[in-house]
């Protein structure tokens, strides 16, 4: 026992040189120390070979010394034999310019950005075959049913210019009021979500509370039965770094026991918690430690949560399966209140010269004497009399929850080339809005330095309060604890411009590993919402490809040559279909993308009530080299998605220009850019919206770790979940909207 609780106390670390899964082959016997060195331990000294070149430092312990036949090495890079340096036989040493193997973030050998080199020495015996570098590491596939053999496929890239169906266009351009990257200093027309400590990126938090109970455990004591005690270790990383979470109370002489101390953990939707139980017999009696492992089980938050009641079969490792532990989670269920409101100004003060004002609001939550903004609205243009949308925010960001706590509202007048002016102040509370039921509700607008001037002054203006309307809803944790799944459609770039597979520049080129960024933003997002789905069948498709045997080009076809039923089993499933269809399908284009927004929009309709009569949520996710071409049309289709239960997350391989993605995304939109005006009322348009679906996420800015990678692709959706049902009025299953 003693030796498996050090164990879980140091875990062993990951895998080094030597270690199979690092890709690199263990040290061989044999090796003979370095001529003008003292001999390193383990290697028997060898004659005949040459003295070390000039410019190596000395070799460091336990690496094999240079063989012969290397030139010198190149000024600026680091000395053989430095950490993450294991040196490889048959390498010829790193050419200037290029950045040292092994570093994270820089491509395996073999990789883009690596010519190919010459004079390479021999291969040393027990080392696997060498591929040169530059010298593509695509496994050849064989033609699958539905897909005839595509030409040029599994062989060497086309000659440029030749091998892809259609010339890829250039981008369709923003509309005529679209401005890119304006400064506002903090002001102006930024929106309702850009303000950072209020985005609605929290939603995915709470507390779980995990509880335990088993039956058939291994009776370790002779005279009387086990006293079993469960060990809860959790890790975000992986399943290696295991620390302890908690632990449950002891129960004597009882091999089904029914635990009543719970463990609570956090839970974070968009991070994949691992959890690991192991079951002890403590036979300690407070002088002496006597402690039996009767067995333990490895399973995620994520599945305890959708799934209520989890069955484990407990394993030991040296006397195999023997019992069952059953895991039960619960939550602290805490209803938010969404606030809505509606204001409408009245004789607001002219600020500028040759019109009138372009007026917006932004309100303020009053912490401690100290301003926060929360809130900040659209911008009318040239109306002194403005309305404003509705506002929707959680009563905890307005005034913590307390009805009688001071809200300040601020009135501008919005400048496209200076700071905004300011015309008038008011202070109110969230109970004070709410007698708009029963009367009129309005506050004067004051200047603080018109009124010190002026005695006369009464107000720059009217603010009238409209709408304030409160409303009990449900967290994102109520609703998948209660059944929600979660469906996830992917969606492949197979345009031209990604390179031809077979070349090591392209996008779609797959290292030894069988990885490139398109599978490792598919992996890093399955591998979070598989735990919400019942089925973990993933519809998966392909755009701007040229279908065989015509090369006739498609904007939505089935990455498994299967139109009727394209879904893939599990997350591998849709790695082996993508791979596949390299190999048979043309790359093409243009960069259309609408087709499979409606697609994933009728999708979603279709799967909102489940086979078992459960809720469904569907996420679909774009992976693309670079901008829509259709991208009018992908914004009428994303208005159209809006009534659905659907959230689009679009991710951008590569190193393209996508700022006009951003075009896509309501918070990069609405924070970062200048809105259309609203022909009616000369409102900002943001595009039509009513909630926000669409994520967009670069790669290589989170491409270093998956982990990040997904809690950046992940983190809004809680809030698009609960967005939706609450505006529906529609609760968790078993439960009624308050």
């Amino acid at each position: 026992m003693f030796y498996f609780l050090a164990g879980m106390a140091q875990p062993p670390p990951p895998g080094g040189y030597g270690d199979p899964n690092m890709g690199y082959p263990p040290h061989q016997q044999g090796y003979p120390p370095q001529a003008g060195y003292p001999p390193q331990p383990g290697y028997p000294p060898q004659p005949g070979y040459p003295p070390q070149q000039p410019g190596y430092p000395p070799q460091q312990h336990g690496y094999p010394p240079q063989q012969p036949g290397y030139p010198p090495q190149q000024p600026g890079y680091p000395a053989q034999g430095q950490p993450g340096y294991p040196p490889q036989p048959g390498y010829s040493p790193q050419q200037q310019g290029y950045p040292s193997s092994g570093q994270a973030g820089y491509p395996p050998q073999g990789q883009p950005g690596y010519p190919p080199q010459h004079g390479y020495p021999p291969q040393q015996p027990g080392y696997p075959p060498q591929q040169p570098y530059g010298a593509p590491v695509q496994q050849p596939y064989p033609a699958q049913p539905g897909y005839p053999p595509q030409p040029g496929y599994g062989s060497p890239a086309p000659p440029a210019g030749q091998g892809y169906a259609v010339a890829q266009p250039q981008p369709a351009p923003l509309p005529s009021s679209y401005t890119p990257n304006p400064q506002y200093s903090g002001h102006g027309p930024l929106g309702a979500t850009n303000i950072k400590d209020v985005k609605a990126k929290g939603a995915n938090a709470g507390m779980v509370i995990l509880n335990f109970s088993c039956r058939g455990l291994r009776d370790r004591d002779v005279l009387s039965k086990s006293d079993p005690q469960i060990l809860l270790y959790t890790s975000v990383k992986d399943r290696a770094n295991y620390t302890l979470a908690g632990r449950t109370e002891k129960i004597k002489n009882n091999l089904n026991p029914v635990f009543g101390t719970g463990v609570e953990i956090p839970y974070v939707f968009e991070r994949q918690t691992f959890c690991k139980v192991v079951v002890i017999d403590d036979d300690s009696d407070g002088l002496s430690s006597d402690v039996d492992h009767l067995g333990e089980a490895e399973f995620t938050l994520g599945q305890a949560v959708s799934k209520k009641t989890l069955e484990l079969e407990l394993r030991h490792r040296r006397w195999g399966p023997k019992g069952t532990c059953i895991v039960s989670a619960s939550h602290t269920t805490v209803t938010k209140e969404m606030v809505t409101l509606q204001f409408e100004g009245s004789h607001l003060d002219r600020k500028d010269t040759f019109g009138k004002s372009d007026p917006y609001f932004e309100i303020f939550r009053i912490v401690g004497g100290t301003e926060a903004l929360v809130k900040r609205s659209e911008v009318v243009y040239n109306n002194l009399n403005p309305r404003w949308r509705q506002v929707e925010i959680t009563s905890t960001q307005l005034c913590n929850g307390d009805e009688n706590a001071t809200i300040k509202i601020k009135v501008w007048d919005y400048d496209s080339t200076a700071a905004p002016d300011l015309i008038g102040v008011c202070t109110t509370t969230l109970a004070q809005m709410k007698k708009i039921k029963k009367e009129i509700v309005e506050f004067d607008l004051i200047h603080p330095k018109k009124q010190a001037k002026k005695k006369s002054y009464r107000n720059s203006g009217v603010l009238k309060v409209l709408q304030c309307v409160t409303i009990k809803t449900w967290s994102f944790l109520d609703y998948v604890s209660a059944g929600l799944q979660l469906n996830c459609m992917v969606a492949f770039d197979f345009t031209a411009s990604n390179g031809h597979p077979n070349t090591p520049a392209s996008l779609h080129h797959l290292n030894a590993q069988g990885v490139n960024q398109y599978t490792m933003a598919w992996t890093a997002i399955g591998q979070i919402i598989q735990d919400y789905d019942w089925d973990k069948q993933f519809p998966a498709y392909g755009f701007g490809g040229a279908l065989p045997p015509n090369n006739q080009v498609s904007f939505e076809f089935a990455l498994n040559a299967n139109a009727q039923d394209p879904n893939c089993a599990g997350i591998q499933g849709v790695i082996q279909a993508y791979q596949t269809a390299l190999q048979n399908v043309a790359l093409s284009g243009p960069t259309n993308c609408a087709p499979i927004i409606r697609t994933a929009t009728r999708y979603a309709n279709a799967c909102a009530t489940t086979p078992h009569g459960g809720q469904g949520y569907l996420i679909l996710l774009i992976l693309t080299d670079g901008q829509f071409t259709d991208l009018q049309s992908c914004v009428q289709a994303i208005q159209q998605a809006q009534t659905s239960p659907i959230s689009i997350i679009i991710v951008g391989v590569g190193n393209a220009d996508f700022s006009n993605m951003e075009y896509l995304d309501g918070d990069r939109t609405n924070s970062a850019h200048k809105p259309k005006k609203d022909k009616d009322n000369e409102t900002d348009n943001e595009m039509g919206r009513t909630r926000d679906i669409v994520q967009f996420v670069p790669f290589n800015k989170y491409c270093h770790s998956p982990s990040l990678l997904a809690r950046e692709l992940l983190a809004e959706l809680p809030g698009q979940v609960e967005k939706y049902y609450t505006s529906r009025k529609i609760a968790p299953l078993g439960k009624k909207m308050h």
